[in-house]
Formats: C-alpha cells, sequence, structure tokens
C-alpha cells in the first residue's frame, strides 16, 4: 500500500511537471521580438520570418489558420513587436488590425536645426528626410518643430511628422503667448528664443541671456551673436556636423543676412527650434536686468556686464589674457 502510495505521488507530479512544461513551450509567450514585413512578402514567407523569430510554432498551422481568417490584403508592411510562442490567431489578428505596430522612439533635442531633425528621422528610418526638410522650408517652419520626444510608426509620412510636431508646439509654445503679454511678434520671440537656446548651457541664465539680447534689439546695437554665424555656416566638413566650434575672424565676416556681426536686428528667421523654456525667457526675460554684454566662463555659465569696459575685463579674468 505505501509503494502504491509513493507511486501515485510520484506519477501525479510527473502529469503535473508534463502539464506545466506544455503550457510554457505551447501557451506562455516569451519576449518581444521585432518582425519587419516587407512589401510584397507572401504568407508563406511571412510564416517563415515568423517561425524564425520564434514567434510562431508551426509554419503549417499559421498558413492553414491565415488561409481560413485573412487574405493577402491582411499582410501589412510594416515591423510589428510580437511575442515569442504567441498563439497563431493572435499573431494574425495582432498583424491585421495594426494593434501590434511598432513605434520607434525618436528624441527631438532643443536647439536643433531643421536639417538635424531631418537626418535623426532618417537615422530611424521613420521619413524621408528630404521629403521632410522640403515641407519645412515650404512653409517656413523652423522655430516650430518642437523638441520632444516623439512615437512614429514605420514609414510615417513627412506631413504626418511635421504635423506631430506643430500639434506638440501648439499644445507647449502657443499657450505662453497668451500668459505673458510682448510687443514683440510671434516670430521675433521665436528667432530670439532660438538664439538664447543656442547660447544657455544652465536654465537659470536663460531670463538674463534674453534679456540681454533684447536691450541690445530694443537700442539698435547689433546682436553679435555666435550661433547666428554658425547658422550661417551651415555644415562643416572639416568638423562633420553643424554648428562650428571655434570660430574665426573671418567667420565672422561671412556673408549672410544670419550673421549678426554685420547685421543690424534680427536675423529673418529662427535659426534653430527652441524649447519652451527659452520661449519663456523671451517673454519674461529677467527684470531690470540691463546688461548688454556676456561671455562664457569655462564652466558653462556666463559673465554679464553693463560696459564694454567691464566686458573686457571679464575676458581677461575668464581666458587669462
Amino acid at each position: 500500500m505505501k509503494k502504491f502510495i509513493i507511486l501515485s505521488v510520484l506519477l501525479l507530479a510527473c502529469i503535473a511537471a508534463g502539464i506545466w512544461a506544455a503550457k510554457v513551450y505551447f501557451f506562455s509567450k516569451g519576449p518581444l521580438v521585432m518582425v519587419q514585413i516587407r512589401p510584397g512578402q507572401t504568407g508563406n514567407e511571412v510564416a517563415r520570418l515568423l517561425k524564425a523569430k520564434g514567434v510562431i510554432r508551426s509554419e503549417l498551422l499559421f498558413k492553414i489558420l491565415f488561409r481560413l481568417t485573412a487574405d493577402k490584403n491582411d499582410l501589412k508592411a510594416g515591423r510589428f513587436d510580437l511575442r515569442r510562442n504567441t498563439p497563431d490567431l493572435e499573431v494574425i489578428s495582432c498583424i491585421k488590425t495594426g494593434q501590434c505596430t511598432h513605434y520607434e522612439k525618436v528624441t527631438i533635442l532643443e536647439g536643433w536645426r531643421s536639417e538635424e531633425i531631418a537626418s535623426e528621422l532618417g537615422a530611424h528610418g521613420v521619413t524621408d528626410p528630404q521629403a521632410f526638410l522640403n515641407i519645412v522650408r515650404e512653409k517656413d517652419l523652423e522655430g516650430h518643430l518642437f523638441p520632444s520626444t516623439y512615437l512614429f510608426s514605420d514609414s510615417t509620412s513627412a506631413q504626418k511628422v511635421v504635423d506631430q510636431m506643430l500639434a506638440q508646439y501648439d499644445k507647449n509654445i502657443a499657450p505662453l503667448f497668451k500668459k505673458y503679454k510682448t510687443d514683440l511678434t510671434e516670430r521675433q520671440v521665436l528667432t530670439l528664443a532660438s538664439i538664447v537656446e543656442r547660447e544657455a548651457l544652465v536654465h537659470d541664465e536663460r531670463p538674463k541671456i534674453a534679456a540681454v539680447y533684447l536691450n541690445r534689439f530694443r537700442i539698435g546695437k547689433r546682436l553679435e551673436a555666435d550661433p547666428t554665424v554658425q547658422y550661417a555656416l551651415g555644415f562643416t566638413l572639416k568638423e562633420n556636423r553643424f554648428w562650428k566650434k571655434g570660430l574665426t575672424f573671418k567667420d565672422l565676416r561671412v556673408d549672410s543676412p544670419y550673421n549678426t556681426y554685420r547685421n543690424a536686428g534680427l536675423p529673418p528667421g529662427p535659426i534653430c527650434n527652441p524649447g519652451a523654456k527659452s520661449v519663456e525667457a523671451v517673454l519674461n526675460p529677467q527684470p531690470d536686468f540691463n546688461a548688454i554684454y556676456f561671455v562664457a566662463d569655462r564652466t558653462g555659465r556666463h559673465a554679464f556686464s553693463r560696459t564694454f569696459e567691464e566686458h573686457k575685463n571679464n575676458i581677461k579674468r575668464i581666458r587669462g589674457r
């Protein structure tokens, strides 16, 4: 009797282990994998791909169920996030409805010009970079492409990408113009904010830098802002980047309406796409701040001054000459 009980327990344990193993093997989903279905792929090719990725167990079963529940038009091209060992009908439904569409996370940084944004979008395979730039230039949208982290599906149209960025601008920037009163136009604010964005490394200095440029603008003094020269120079082959470092005296003489060392007033438009903090700094600059000069120190902060003599002393102190 005792031997029978032991054998029964062992048998039940084996059955339970078998059920658990079968459940794990056949029903428990595994980690996410990204599957890319290319235009023109057949059902057989997709079944083979899904099997190779471990999403399905049987190519044959998947093809049978696909023929019973879908047709070739349901095989949408694109990238999909699927889990290993997913039931075939769930995989079919997911692809048909687009519920498992893969979304690419793209972060657009404050201070990027439209070309940098286009390059990042292209690097992630989101949209055609040139088509994106064509829309931005045609509609003069530099400064309106709100810096943020976006989720885009594969091969999103350039217009749809632009629309999403403009929607975030409307949500985050447009309300600031209602919050603060200004005698500047929206374009003037964005232009100044784009310069502030490229100059400021520390958040609490933005209102001060904005005040300096507003002071210079209102007394008719040239802005003499390095970022406007960098924008005018465009892409630098030697550095393989935009925003050239170490501007030379020759650079400061570049013939461009964006060069604020040569031209009084504001440049024709924004030089990059500023974040909300820089726009707010222009709309709400440091009060009673009458400095018209500043120079960067070695920490990323700036020394501000009211006179050119003070400015020269600050330069000498910081640079040691």
